[in-house]
């Protein structure tokens, strides 16, 4: 039967957070690794939605890569590529497979962000001799803020999720405990470290949360001043 305490115990034990394989340090792998494929999937995922949202093209396109991308056997497309690339190369097999996941919630989250901007307030703003770059910045970029970071925040929960089973091709991060667990037959370790991974997952998300409520708040204030 697992004890809690025993679990608390393995946590607050000061070995078990020093050296490589130690938790601080797989908390700085798990950490990178999800950062770095979120931003490079940023790179790709936003300019894209915001093009394709201004424009009103793509949409059914974009609606089925969000869907197909939900039937992506993550795992089995990580180890796909690490024998495709080598296992030389396995932090970049994991990096896309990563961006695999992440690019359709944010291209998403994005696209229908700037699409749903009215078609007057885009009118008013060629009225104004606004150029297409300052109407995407000064004017729809703000409107679809909020859809922009729920897109961002999905990204986030689905790759740092994920990013548990990157031990399995030979890369750090918290699911190494995960795994030794299993194997030592740890519960103690496989635990603590699922219970560590929980709760990066809930945090991020709740401090992406936050931000996308206050880009919603922003919004709100901006229209209540323009109506005044």
């Amino acid at each position: 039967m697992l004890d809690l305490n025993e679990v608390w115990n393995w946590l607050t034990d000061p070995a078990n957070w020093a050296g490589r394989y130690g938790l601080a340090n797989l908390l700085v792998e798990h950490l990178s690794m999800t950062f770095t494929a979120l931003a490079l999937s940023a790179i790709i995922a936003i300019p894209l939605g915001i093009v394709l949202g201004h424009f009103n093209r793509g949409g059914a396109l974009i609606i089925g890569i969000s869907s197909a991308s939900r039937a992506i056997p993550t795992m089995g497309l990580l180890f796909a590529l690490v024998m495709l690339l080598g296992v030389n190369f396995r932090q970049e097999a994991a990096q896309i497979a990563l961006m695999a996941i992440a690019i359709p919630p944010m291209l998403a989250g994005t696209y229908s962000g700037i699409d749903s901007v009215p078609r007057v307030i885009r009118q008013s703003a060629v009225a104004q001799g606004m150029t297409a770059r300052q109407q995407i910045w000064h004017v729809e970029l703000p409107i679809a803020a909020a859809s922009l970071i729920g897109g961002v925040r999905l990204g986030f929960i689905q790759v740092v999720s994920t990013v548990v089973i990157a031990p399995l091709v030979g890369l750090g991060g918290l699911g190494f405990g995960v795994v030794q667990g299993l194997a030592l037959r740890d519960f103690n370790q496989l635990t603590g470290s699922a219970l560590l991974i929980v709760i990066l997952t809930v945090s991020g998300d709740r401090l992406f949360a936050l931000a996308q409520a206050i880009a919603s708040l922003r919004l709100k204030k901006t229209k209540r001043t323009a109506q005044r």
